[in-house]
């Protein structure tokens, strides 16, 4: 009997530091993923939209620095567009694993994720022609489809998120996705104002980075509550 109990203990220790590692190595990949999200989803395309001629990011959409003929386009679309995608949906999987037992917080998690991988790698694929105009090629029009999927799932996504984050008593983080859902709708709906076709990019921002931002603090502030489990 005493060796029984000194072999479950060890077993539930090595379990134990087991579990830990594990955490470990998906805290570190969602800072490394965080960093690289914030590098490729703001800082490139800031810097991209300061370097390129004709260019002004508070009326022009970030899709436009990866259209077809664009002066940097290539840049945009290999270093900004797809990583992006890629690194918000395995950061949005990432967390999603830290709730097994919350399908609300589960559901929004993925719904942003898909949500940021749809625009995003649809832009990758299917660039917009120059000048993104309402009409034209067929990859501009796939553009525009997956875009507008890509808004009208985010938001969704922000708020089962909210509700979900709210349900396992984490009301700081909450009440971020709350104000993110807001924010993302207000850039989203300016966006579709005619009044503000001179802010296009400005609402566009708005709505993207915000829902960026959202990621990375939870990415950081979970990293942070894990490390006491």
């Amino acid at each position: 009997m005493f060796l029984l109990g000194v072999e479950s203990c060890l077993l539930l220790s090595g379990n134990k530091k087991e579990n830990m590692s594990e955490r470990k190595q998906k805290n570190r990949l969602l800072l490394t993923l965080s960093v690289l999200l914030f590098l490729s989803g703001i800082f490139l395309p800031e810097l991209i939209g300061f370097l390129s001629s004709d260019y002004n990011s508070m009326s022009h959409y970030i899709s436009e620095l990866g259209a077809v003929g664009a002066e940097y386009s290539r840049i945009i679309n290999y270093f900004g567009f797809l990583p992006i995608a890629f690194s918000a949906l395995i950061i949005t999987l990432l967390l999603q694993s830290k709730f097994s037992n919350t399908r609300l917080s589960r559901t929004g998690f993925l719904l942003v994720g898909i949500g940021i991988f749809i625009g995003y790698f649809g832009a990758f694929i299917f660039p917009c022609d120059y000048g993104c105009p309402a009409e034209g090629s067929f990859s501009q029009t796939m553009h525009s489809y997956l875009g507008l999927i890509s808004y009208l799932i985010i938001p969704v996504g922000l708020f089962v998120l909210g509700i979900g984050l709210k349900k396992e008593s984490m009301i700081i983080n909450s009440l971020t996705s709350f104000v993110a859902t807001f924010v993302f709708l207000l850039g989203f709906f300016m966006m579709l104002n005619p009044s503000q076709i001179d802010l296009l990019g400005l609402w566009q921002r708005l709505a993207d980075y915000t829902t960026f931002a959202l990621l990375i603090f939870l990415s950081l502030n979970l990293k942070e509550q894990t490390k006491y489990e």
